[in-house]
């Protein structure tokens, strides 16, 4: 995979794409105009119309893997710009001691500025300022606020010759040896105990980040290695691969969040990504997108060439790699086509990925759906078989809510659905296809038609207002799962007083019909799961048909 990342790396370094050696995006919370002196807060606009905007914004300032007391250049929090807070005394003294550093060597005018401009204040003097700018600072403690430093409209940091000294300054901070690159195979100086920088925006990790690769512990210094040289990797190559992942993780196409865990994806020609929409609405025509290269691309000519799909999560101060899947594009477009029209059963809309996840679930913010997550996002790209839990739990929750039979009401009618659709994954994914495109006359397919039927005649000989409460729904679990313990009783039980009805002339005529395909005398004892799901596929088609408007004839 970090082999992989850094191919992706070089293209995106020739594209101009990758951010600066030493440098990353991280919330800043202040903005200081130099050389008027003039403040500004930082804030993030809320999602849509509604909510309040977000102290603190993005800013790609520099950045360093820190250990204790150590300062960044220019940009930094307010315990080292200022001296504020219980550290800030020791801190402001390393940050005064590199910007003279910095200052000395450049000669650059803006960092000048910066230098002048904070040996002349003091923290009451900041403290007033935000205050007056920002009240709430009042009752917060902004030690740790980030500040960014303007010298006539442009940022410090980003001019080039400031950028270029701090950039070589954090080349120069790394534990590096000499040694053979693993994934470039060059001599090269290679990382020391660890790497040059934290992956952000993994659900999990540490705020400051987690660690791709990690040899801290003690099982890992045998036969003389220590640390990253029992895989070494170049300064550079770290620094690349790092910064693709980065960029992934932040790119709307190349990236998708469910649940406690990140998928990240592309293509090798041209980086292609996943269009964003897909996720939302899966038959969504135009498949990929490519983030980052203004060129146009034919799919045509790349079908054959691999897209990559890895799914991370966070383990504390570490990222756990928990897939790794290449294949061609080609394969993608085929297995998101198969997850689109598997669903379309009696035309109904794919579901999302998110509802496919939580259809599984009585309550998903607090069971673990990451397993299922995983499951779904490879079956819908990869075309991989969904196991058998998903279809257990979907199962299982439909005999628990039974909310498949308020049919008359659109809500829950709608959140039925999503159950429906993912056993029909289920089916396809396991190979459960036919020629036709129906289902063949299955048993247990027909069992579940013929248990849609029993059930609405005792629904309509009685006037049921309650769906939950006739002999069919309360046996339910039984009937899927065990069939002969129960199929006797509630045939007789329908055949002999919920069919002399005169509202169930039409259901009798539907019940022989289904009947004429149905051999009760090879019904098994007990159905499978994929005979289970086929069961109550056969349920809800049933009730589909029965609930179409009929013509006259």
């Amino acid at each position: 995979m970090l082999q992989e990342l850094n191919q992706l790396g070089i293209a995106l370094e020739q594209d101009n794409k990758l951010t600066p050696i030493g440098f990353g995006e991280c919330v800043c919370h202040w903005q200081i105009n130099l050389p008027v002196n003039n403040f500004m807060v930082l804030e993030t606009p809320p999602k849509g119309d509604k909510g309040k905007p977000k102290f603190g914004q993005k800013t790609l300032v520099p950045d360093l893997r820190r250990n204790g007391d150590e300062t960044l250049l220019i940009d930094d929090g307010g315990e080292y710009v200022f001296g504020a807070g219980d550290r800030g005394a020791k801190r402001h003294q390393l940050y005064l001691q590199l910007l003279e550093r910095c200052l000395q060597e450049t000669n650059h005018e803006a960092v000048k500025a910066v230098y002048d401009f904070i040996t002349n204040t003091t923290v009451d003097k900041i403290t007033a300022q935000l205050i007056e700018i920002y009240p709430p600072v009042a009752n917060t403690d902004w030690c740790r606020d980030r500040f960014v430093f303007l010298f006539n409209g442009k940022q410090v940091t980003k001019i080039p010759a400031i950028q270029k000294w701090w950039s070589n300054y954090y080349a120069s901070k790394q534990d590096t040896v000499n040694g053979i690159c693993l994934l470039t195979g060059e001599q090269t100086p290679t990382m020391g105990r660890k790497m040059p920088m934290m992956v952000k925006s993994v659900p999990g990790a540490a705020t400051a980040g987690g660690a791709i690769s990690s040899f801290d512990k003690a099982a890992y210094q045998s036969h003389g290695w220590d640390g990253n040289i029992n895989a070494p990797i170049g300064f550079e190559s770290a620094v690349r691969f790092h910064k693709a992942l980065d960029f992934l993780l932040n790119s709307h196409t190349n990236r998708y969040k469910l649940g406690e865990q990140v998928f990240v994806y592309w293509g090798e020609e041209e980086g292609e990504g996943i269009n964003p929409e897909i996720w939302e609405n899966p038959s969504f025509e135009s498949i990929f997108a490519s983030p980052h290269s203004p060129k146009k691309f034919n799919l045509e000519d790349i079908k054959s060439s691999k897209f990559y799909l890895v799914s991370l999560k966070g383990n504390k101060g570490r990222i756990s790699v928990s897939g790794w899947s290449e294949v061609t594009t080609q394969k993608i477009k085929d297995s998101i086509r198969q997850f689109v029209q598997c669903q379309q059963l009696n035309n109904l809309s794919p579901s999302p990925m998110w509802m496919l996840c939580n259809s599984a679930f009585l309550n998903p913010s607090k069971e673990h759906t990451d397993r299922i997550a995983t499951a779904l996002v490879r079956a819908a790209f990869l075309g991989e078989a969904l196991p058998d839990e998903y279809a257990y739990r979907i199962i299982d929750r439909i005999c628990c809510e039974k909310v498949f039979n308020d049919f008359p009401s659109k809500s829950k009618q709608s959140r039925y659905f999503p159950r429906l659709q993912g056993l029909l994954l289920y089916l396809a994914t396991n190979n459960m296809k036919y020629p036709t495109g129906e289902p063949k006359l299955d048993t247990a397919y027909t069992l579940g038609r013929i248990a849609f039927l029993m059930h609405q005649a005792q629904v309509k000989s009685q006037n049921m207002t309650n769906e939950d409460n006739t002999n069919v729904m309360r046996s339910l679990k039984a009937l899927s799962s065990t069939p002969t313990q129960v199929f006797a009783r509630l045939c007789h039980g329908s055949t002999h007083y919920h069919l002399e009805s005169d509202n169930s002339k039409y259901i009798k005529k539907l019940l022989a019909e289904e009947f004429e395909s149905f051999n009760i005398y090879i019904l098994p004892e007990v159905l499978d799961l994929k005979s289970q799901a086929l069961f109550f596929q056969g349920w809800w088609q049933k009730r589909a048909e029965y609930f179409t408007k009929k013509t006259d004839e």
